[in-house]
């Protein structure tokens, strides 16, 4: 092998180091949002290639057609997108478990403008998202993400990828908790004003003088915000919780991809 090679090589190493870096940055919440400039996020990937490429041992081959290296692209942009996609689908949770505690205590048309992601939430929704946001960065989320990146070159050494039946079956386990974890976020507020709908409901019927959407939304409102209150405590340890849950998962999977 001469010194053209060598060189073709070591450059195709950081080129796959540097395009997994990059999908982590698409889609993981904080780094892929509006606030942060495309600039931005390529050079922080430019930058952690150039620490992580010379740590890696293996050095993969050139292709000898385009084809070649552009398979070998999407593949170190899939495992950047998988580690980004574990971490949104923690973000949906505690957002979803906001949608539902909207839609219990009547708030489910009031919408509010995310000028992070360039959407509008309902507000609750918005309000756990951002407080996830805030747990995500107390934690070191955004350096443990960077780490388990760079972890994934011993794991997963470039040009290596395998996306096997194991590893999709993770994702898809992964998916379909999403439903019942943010039930679980919102499980005090959702308890709470269903016990105020059936006491409303029997005063309807006992008393029907009452005008229950009147007197009761306003109940519901103020009880709703009481209840956040007093679970946010619990809240904010259970989402950290969901959040280190989400981090072991990645390895996890990451151990699966070869």
């Amino acid at each position: 092998m001469n010194l053209a090679d060598i060189l073709s090589n070591y450059t195709y190493l950081y080129l796959l180091v540097f395009i997994r870096f990059m999908g982590l940055f698409l889609l993981t919440p904080v780094f892929s949002s509006r606030v942060v400039p495309v600039r931005v996020r390529v050079g922080l990937a430019f930058l952690m290639a150039l620490v992580s490429a010379p740590l890696i041992s293996n050095t993969p081959v050139l292709p000898a057609n385009e084809l070649g290296i552009f398979i070998g692209v999407l593949r170190e942009l899939l495992v950047g997108i998988i580690i980004g996609f574990i971490t949104l689908l923690t973000f949906a949770v505690i957002q979803l478990a906001g949608r539902f505690v909207d839609m219990r205590m009547g708030f489910a048309i009031v919408n509010v403008a995310d000028p992070i992601h360039g959407t509008t939430l309902p507000l609750m929704g918005q309000y756990k998202n951002i407080l996830a946001t805030l747990i995500f960065l107390s934690i070191n989320g955004h350096h443990i993400l960077i780490r388990a990146v760079h972890d994934s070159f011993l794991i997963v050494p470039p040009g290596s990828i395998v996306l096997t039946n194991r590893a999709l079956s993770l994702i898809i386990r992964k998916s379909s908790d999403l439903f019942l974890l943010a039930f679980k976020v919102a499980l005090p507020v959702i308890a709470t004003l269903f016990i105020v709908d059936l006491i409303l409901g029997f005063m309807a019927r006992t008393m029907p003088q009452l005008h229950v959407f009147v007197v009761g939304l306003p109940i519901k409102i103020t009880l709703g915000l009481v209840i956040l209150f007093f679970s946010l405590g619990t809240m904010m340890r259970f989402s950290a919780q969901l959040f280190e849950e989400s981090f072991r998962y990645i390895y996890n999977l990451l151990r699966n991809l070869l």
